[in-house]
C-alpha cells in the first residue's frame, strides 16, 4: 500500500533532539514505514488564483476562466471578460470572489511498463 503523507516539521524542536529529519524517519522504518524521498514545501509548492462568480441558475459560485499564478493577473483577466461581455447571462458579475489554493507536486520514481 502506498500512502502520500504531508508532514509539518518543527525545525527548532528537531534541532533540540540532536537528530536529523532522516534520523527520525529511520525510526519509522522499523515499523515498516519507509521514506522514499522528500522535498521542503517552500521549494515545490506554489499558489494559484482563480475568480469565482455567482451562477444564478446553479445557485453556486463557479470558476471563471482558468487558474493563474498571480492575483493581479487573475483580476485583469476577469476584468477583460467583463469588459468584452464574454460572461454567460446567468453569471452575476457583481458577485465575484477570488480564491487562492496551494498546489503541490509529488514526483515518484519512474516505472517501466509496456
Amino acid at each position: 500500500m502506498m500512502i502520500l503523507a504531508v508532514l509539518n516539521v518543527d525545525k527548532e524542536k528537531l534541532t533540540e533532539t540532536g537528530h536529523s529529519f532522516e534520523d527520525e524517519m529511520g525510526w519509522l522504518a522499523q515499523s515498516g514505514i519507509t521514506l522514499n524521498c522528500y522535498a521542503e514545501a517552500d521549494r515545490c509548492d506554489l499558489y494559484e488564483y482563480a475568480a469565482f462568480a455567482w451562477d444564478t441558475e446553479k445557485k453556486e459560485y463557479v470558476q471563471i476562466g482558468r487558474a493563474v499564478t498571480t492575483i493581479q493577473l487573475c483580476q485583469n483577466r476577469l476584468q477583460e471578460l467583463i469588459d468584452k461581455r464574454l460572461l454567460a447571462s446567468c453569471i452575476d458579475s457583481g458577485n465575484i470572489v477570488f480564491k487562492k489554493r496551494l498546489v503541490s507536486e509529488y514526483y515518484s520514481n519512474w516505472e517501466v511498463f509496456g
